[in-house]
């Protein structure tokens, strides 16, 4: 899958098919995080039908929320979060709440009063403190120069706190007591050590633009707390963590949560930036699909909330933005599709939908035999795509009957089939003696031999020089091995002529020859001489064989 962005939407149906309600308005808020419009709390992208009005709403990116009133008309509304600029408006703090519209804050102007004339930390015993925040607990303020130098330290009623400033090391002890509307405190800081004190950290608040008003657990130090400032604070587990404010008029207000190991910490807020974090603006566009076939189911996502499902085809007015729609049939392979929705502008999507492949898997007993569907092949055990259709599916082996089987599949259908292949029928020949010459059904052999053949009738032929042949007829079923013996006779000898016979032959042939010569004229006497001895040899190298 390629990565994208998963921007997907909610709309209403157009034209007729589904009317959106006169009193809802969609809003798309298209960015990866949490949503809270009134008291609907959904995930990020995600369309919401919102009834005309303001609309109090909450939006949530990592770490950071931001608080913001969205007016809602009949025209459709999206709003977005430019991530990299919040981003880089907000450092330190472990979450932060961004009120956009701000709060009503004091001004350095408006608490203009005369420096403290007060001890310096770096100079001897003392120092120079003022109330502080009233929870968890009660606390002073510690100022360690005078006159504005905004560095300063908090001290927790009852708890022992170790402070370096200016290269100086103090230990500070107070006790506050609250009353009658004021408070009073005991104790201070000195040079002598103090056992399990608690170490401070300073943590640097700076703003844009500067002079912002800095409150720390809800309390802000008239005339003292503005950026740029530094104050220490001791950080243990009853104690923190703390929540840092920082606002300014005409700008957005930040209350976020300090709650750090970190030696320093920075804590910042480009409050002018954070006024340009979020954009609400109005646009709308009209998204068509037809699907081939029709009838498709049709679904609409914002994240992981599906916001619309139908079937095509279907017109859609959307808010403008980035959305992706899926389509699915039964028996179709399903389709998603990313598309942009431009404001006042019209988009269509022609989809076409691929029927699903069927899956084929074939065994055979034994396997390794050879599979054919067609004009594919495979050694079962095998599984094959194939499209929706009936098929003939053979299998073979050598010395196995082929088997073959009709087999119907539908569209998307997973259907597992197994052949059994039949051993063909072997014929097992013998013969007394050995080494005789054995035909059958085309094939031939030299005795003891076997034959692999198909079921049914055969002679057999068995031939073997100087005997006699052999000629019988065997019927072979499907997995049967038959065994067949032969004895083979000797051909006979053939008869001998005697003497007394040769010569009357050559008297025979004597007399013929005469009789010729006479009718002839001719005289004979001298060949019939040599012929007649010729025949007496021949008739005596037949006894002697």
């Amino acid at each position: 899958m390629v990565a994208w962005r998963r921007l997907l939407l909610l709309s209403v149906l157009f034209s007729g098919l589904l009317a959106p309600s006169a009193s809802s308005t969609p809003v798309f808020f298209e960015f990866d995080g949490q949503v809270r419009a009134g008291n609907l709390t959904s995930v990020a992208p995600i369309v919401l039908n919102l009834s005309e009005g303001d609309w109090p709403v909450e939006l949530s990116v990592g770490n950071v929320t931001l608080v913001l009133n969205v007016s809602v008309g009949d025209a459709p509304l999206v709003v977005e979060i430019n991530e990299s600029l919040l981003r880089r408006s907000l450092g330190g703090f472990s979450t932060a709440t961004v009120f956009l519209s701000g709060r009503e804050v004091p001004s350095i102007e408006s608490e203009k009063t005369p420096c403290m004339a007060a001890p310096d930390w770096s100079e001897g015993e003392g120092e120079s403190s003022a109330r502080g925040p009233s929870r968890p607990v009660p606390m002073e303020t510690v100022l360690f120069s005078p006159c504005r130098e905004r560095e300063y330290l908090l001290l927790p009623s009852g708890v022992p706190v170790v402070a370096e400033y200016g290269g100086v090391k103090k230990y500070c002890l107070i006790r506050i007591s609250e009353g009658g509307g004021g408070w009073s405190s005991q104790g201070g800081c000195s040079f002598a050590y103090i056992e399990n004190a608690v170490s401070s950290v300073p943590v640097e608040i700076t703003s844009r633009p500067c002079n912002a008003t800095v409150y720390i657990n809800g309390f802000h130090l008239f005339g003292e707390w503005f950026t740029p400032m530094v104050v220490h604070l001791p950080l243990t587990p009853e104690l923190s963590p703390y929540n840092v404010s920082i606002g300014a008029r005409g700008y957005p207000f930040v209350s976020g949560v300090v709650n750090s190991t970190e030696k320093r910490v920075a804590l910042y807020a480009d409050l002018s930036a954070l006024s340009r974090v979020v954009l609400v603006h109005s646009g709308a566009g009209v998204l068509e699909v037809l699907t081939e076939p029709a009838n498709a189911s049709l679904k609409i996502f914002a994240g992981n909330n599906e916001v619309f499902s139908g079937r095509s085809p279907i017109k859609l007015v959307l808010p403008e933005g980035v959305y992706t729609l899926s389509a699915s049939l039964p028996g179709y392979g399903g389709i998603v599709e990313n598309v942009t929705v431009p404001a006042n502008e019209s988009v269509s999507l022609d989809l076409t939908l691929s029927l699903l492949p069927a899956n084929l898997r074939i065994t055979t007993v034994p396997s390794g035999a050879e599979v054919r569907i067609g004009n594919v092949t495979c050694t079962s055990p095998c599984s094959l795509n194939l499209t929706a259709g009936v098929y003939n599916v053979s299998a073979s082996l050598p010395r196995y009957l082929p088997s073959s089987v009709l087999v119907g599949l539908a569209p998307g259908e997973s259907q597992a089939i197994s052949l059994e292949l039949v051993q063909m029928p072997v014929l097992r020949i013998l013969t007394s003696p050995e080494g005789a010459t054995v035909t059958v059904g085309g094939e031939q052999c030299f005795t003891p031999c076997n034959i692999t053949l198909a079921p049914g009738s055969y002679s057999v032929t068995v031939e073997k020089s100087g005997y006699e042949k052999a000629v019988l007829v065997v019927s072979l079923n499907a997995g049967d091995v038959s065994v067949v013996n032969v004895s083979l006779r000797k051909e006979p000898l053939p008869t001998s002529p005697s003497p007394v016979d040769a010569l009357k032959t050559s008297h025979e042939v004597n007399k013929v020859t005469e009789t010729v010569s006479r009718q002839e004229g001719i005289n004979w006497k001298p060949a019939l001489v040599v012929f007649s001895l010729l025949a007496l040899v021949v008739v005596f190298a037949k006894m002697r064989g």
